[in-house]
């Protein structure tokens, strides 16, 4: 903020008026502000994308087509999915594979093995530096932001995990699965009048 402060006072009154809470993360309590409803947005978008400036009984029409598609892409691909006994979602394996590949180049520091809340030192190769975070298994969070906001553990949670011979499967959230992915995606409809 004093950067912002010293570039254009006037930015920073108007900055400063906002709610810290509401504009940054580091302010919000473990939530990401925005990020849910972005996301919903984003989808509701997608979905009419093309579709605006049209009669009611057309929008709705084809609102109802892409929903359907939607689904039934989505259904093929769950039923894929479980075909390749998959544990998630395309996701969810992807981002579980890719930590468990950073994972390799931290260090654990154990400070008290009945809190299980160790720091991590990550070491990066090609110069990007040494950073330290804190990982809290009970509370499945990590000072990283990763861990809460994916609901994936990160790298850091990853090593914590192999320290301590806990499942690091284990504490990837719920929907996540292809069980839950499955049944969200199992939905009949009925054809339109």
């Amino acid at each position: 903020m004093e950067e912002i402060k010293k570039q254009n006072v006037g930015a920073f009154v108007f900055l400063d008026q906002i709610n810290k809470k509401k504009r940054t993360a580091s302010h919000d309590g473990g939530w990401r502000c925005g990020i849910l409803t972005i996301n919903m947005s984003e989808c509701i978008n997608g979905v009419l994308k093309g579709a605006r400036r049209l009669p009611v009984s057309a929008l709705v029409e084809i609102t109802v087509k892409r929903i359907v598609h939607y689904f039934c892409v989505r259904a093929i691909k769950g039923h894929k999915m479980l075909q390749n006994n998959q544990l998630w979602t395309d996701f969810a394996c992807k981002m579980f594979i890719s930590w468990q590949q950073k994972a390799v180049e931290h260090t654990v520091t154990e400070y008290s093995h009945s809190q299980q809340s160790p720091s991590v030192v990550t070491r990066r190769q090609h110069g990007h530096g040494i950073n330290t975070h804190v990982v809290k298994i009970g509370n499945r969070e990590c000072s990283c932001g990763k861990w809460n906001q994916f609901g994936i553990p990160c790298s850091h949670a990853k090593k914590v995990c192999g320290a301590y011979n806990i499942s690091d499967a284990s504490m990837v959230k719920d929907y996540y699965d292809l069980m839950a992915y499955n049944n969200t995606y199992s939905k009949h409809f009925e054809p339109v009048q």
